[in-house]
């Protein structure tokens, strides 16, 4: 009898363990999409190394050490000198939108969020000075629309940190080094994102870079950062949708299929790659995938406030006023504070027949913006609204 009930035992033992194994999910990762090559110029485009982007002049780099020789410099912890050393010369830096080296960021005392950062960073390893980025999101800032294209602006920040203790294993994030920071940008509604490696970084310049290119109409150079922008991140959401859109412009749909599929696989942040393939589907004719896709996208949900915004911006320009509220509807339950969404999401409701809706969107606005100019343009609007009942 003991036999029997020891075998027994066993025997629901085993059945246990492959009903576990039935049960897991062994996924695979999906193989990177081919490019299509042949589709660009043969002549291939000079592109800068990073490390040539990061590379400051002899006569700058005699300057940062003048600088740190200083008695009231010499004295500080070498971030808090990098620190010092930004602070003074971002004094009347013109913050453009363009894209720059660190050099000619220096040179030229102008640049744009990224390129303040490459400067930050090209400083801090002059100085044997460890720099970390961390990705903010802010209120979306619509640079540019050109060629069907909008370019909207990135942010990121700068953590400067002191050396390293001996024998310290921890990772930056919870070590207890002091830091200095860099915020080129700072606003009122910016929250902070994750933080990312220096592969990412690169990754996000070059991917800067074949956005200029891309705006030009210059597909090959285009192609060619992206190439080299991948080969440090090749994971990269933003990354892979420019090569989707690229390929696309380029006559290959397939291939941008591919793209935007992996894409979809692989990335954490899939607004962008859904919103452009359903662009894709639709442009193909291939409605009912469109359409999947779309309800896909209204039922995401996704950390990142700003995508949602502009999502549902585009919405109200093309007249769908059921996605727009949806999106706008979810932007605003992560950032409620950011007043002119809501009178994007006052225009979708009274689009949709919710006039009383639309009145306490209005009433919000007006709660939560500070300039003069502004609530009067809202009270008007609310009045209007009111006497239309």
């Amino acid at each position: 009898m003991l036999f029997n009930k020891v075998s027994f035992v066993c025997l629901l033992c085993c059945t246990s363990i492959l009903g576990c194994s039935n049960r897991v999910e062994i996924t695979t990762k999906p193989s990177y999409p081919q490019t299509n090559d042949a589709l660009f110029s043969s002549m291939s485009p000079s592109i800068p190394s990073f490390e040539s982007l990061v590379m400051l002049t002899p006569s700058q780099i005699n300057d940062i050490n003048n600088f740190v020789r200083r008695d009231d410099i010499a004295q500080l912890p070498k971030n808090k000198q990098v620190h010092e050393y930004l602070t003074k010369k971002l004094v009347n830096f013109n913050y453009e939108g363009e894209n720059f080296s660190a050099t000619d960021a220096l040179a030229k005392g102008s640049g744009n969020c990224m390129t303040l950062a490459l400067l930050s960073y090209a400083v801090a390893k002059e100085l044997n000075v460890q720099a970390i980025f961390q990705v903010m999101h802010t209120a979306p800032m619509l640079l540019e629309v050109r060629a069907g294209l909008a370019v909207t602006s990135d942010h990121v920040r700068t953590f400067l940190y002191e050396d390293k203790q001996e024998g310290e294993e921890k990772g930056f994030y919870f070590s207890d080094r002091n830091y200095a920071v860099i915020d080129y940008f700072p606003g009122r509604y910016d929250r902070a994102g994750k933080i990312i490696d220096e592969e990412r970084f690169i990754a996000m310049y070059y991917r800067n870079l074949a956005a200029d290119a891309l705006l030009n109409d210059e597909l090959t150079l285009s192609f060619a950062l992206l190439k080299l922008g991948a080969s440090y991140d090749p994971d990269y959401a933003p990354i892979l949708n420019m090569m989707a859109v690229v390929h696309r412009r380029a006559g290959d749909d397939q291939t941008a299929e591919d793209f935007y599929r992996y894409g979809l696989e692989v990335s954490e942040s899939k607004i962008s790659l859904l919103s452009n393939y359903h662009y894709l589907l639709i442009s193909q004719g291939k409605l009912d995938s469109a359409e999947q896709i779309k309800q896909t996208l209204l039922s995401l949900d996704d950390p990142t406030p700003y995508n949602w915004y502009l999502l549902g911006k585009t919405s109200l320009e093309e007249g769908d006023y059921s996605s727009a509220y949806i999106y706008l509807s979810k932007f605003l339950k992560n950032s409620p504070y950011y007043h002119q969404a809501y009178i994007e999401l006052a225009t979708a409701q009274y689009a949709l027949g919710k006039t009383g809706a639309a009145e306490e969107s209005l009433k919000t606005a007006l709660e939560y913006t500070q300039l003069s100019k502004t609530q009067s343009q809202y009270k008007a609007k609310l009045a209007w609204l009111q006497q239309s009942e």
